[in-house]
């Protein structure tokens, strides 16, 4: 008889961890065409215009660990916020070489766009789970990433 190979796409399937990863991939694909619609806008945006609306005025620095992202990638992340009219930059008062950010009216606007499109497709994403399997999903994410931070 002769032996059955396992393809390595059935292992990975077995994975919990890459079955994540895929599923992590489809929404952050879903999420940027909807978010790139009306205002031209990523999701590293949208994690950054809440993070704003959360701690405003804060530094690139503190905006950068807020999303968790290294500081160049914010750098060019609020230049683009800023070119969209999203974030206002202004020198901080005690430190006048230290850039501090804040939402623009037109940046709030955008923030509410994007968690309003968010919390859509999230509904969407689970609609195949029931309410009680859906906050179970959540909570052992949580766990899992508390555990392992």
């Amino acid at each position: 008889m002769k032996e059955q190979k396992i393809s390595p796409i059935s292992v990975l399937d077995q994975s919990p961890m890459y079955v994540c990863s895929v599923m992590q991939r489809m929404y952050r694909n879903r999420a940027s065409v909807e978010l790139a619609e009306p205002h031209q806008m990523t999701l590293e945006m949208a994690s950054a215009l809440a993070a704003l609306e959360e701690f405003q005025p804060m530094s690139q620095q503190e905006l950068a660990d807020a999303v968790m992202t290294e500081r160049s990638v914010a750098k060019r992340m609020v230049d683009n916020l800023e070119k969209r009219g999203f974030v206002a930059v202004s020198k901080c008062k005690s430190n006048h070489r230290l850039k501090m950010l804040s939402l623009t009216p037109d940046g709030e606007v955008a923030l509410q766009f994007a968690c309003q499109t968010m919390d859509n497709l999230q509904n969407d994403f689970f609609a195949c789970l029931s309410e009680e399997e859906s906050h179970e999903f959540s909570r052992l994410v949580r766990k899992l990433t508390q555990a392992n931070l």
